[in-house]
């Protein structure tokens, strides 16, 4: 996938994100489609076309990720994290195709492999496929922890 961002873009991004992934996808998604990154406008969308009022839902995940034991890394399959009330508001926002999900996977390191841009409505039916949703233990409610292979499938040049 070759992203549609300057090296002086990614200069910028990878400045303003300091190390958090989420961000830097974010930032990655609206300089890549020429929106604006507006994260704290709205908790079900982080980047805005102010043209045409359509909302991104940005999530990232990595390939690989420690799974957090304290003595080890551990590696464990990066997965996206879905929430049931923001997917529902944006497939609501979709009935005039104003919302997207924007997908991106990065490599172990932090560095983009893929990005992939879904509907709304096709990420619900996906979750749905997969088994719903189902408490997180969080504030937010329900989720839904979906493998980056369900999205992608595989990836070239990905260290699993």
């Amino acid at each position: 996938m070759s992203f549609d961002v300057t090296r002086s873009d990614m200069r910028r991004i990878d400045k303003h994100a300091q190390g958090d992934n989420g961000e830097y996808a974010e930032r990655l998604v609206a300089a890549h489609y020429g929106v604006e990154h507006a994260p704290d406008e709205a908790s079900w969308y982080d980047c805005v076309n102010r043209d045409t009022g359509t909302k991104f839902e940005v999530k990232a995940a990595q390939t690989i990720i420690d799974g957090r034991d304290e003595s080890s890394f551990v590696p464990v399959e990066g997965r996206f994290r879905l929430w049931k009330s923001q997917t529902r508001s944006l497939v609501n926002s979709d009935a005039q195709n104003t919302a997207w999900f924007v997908f991106v996977l990065l490599d172990r390191d932090g560095s983009p492999l893929e990005m992939r841009r879904m509907r709304p409505s096709t990420v619900w039916s996906l979750v749905q496929e997969e088994g719903g949703w189902y408490d997180s233990g969080h504030e937010k409610g329900e989720q839904k922890k979906m493998s980056f292979f369900y999205i992608f499938g595989s990836v070239e040049n990905a260290d699993y």
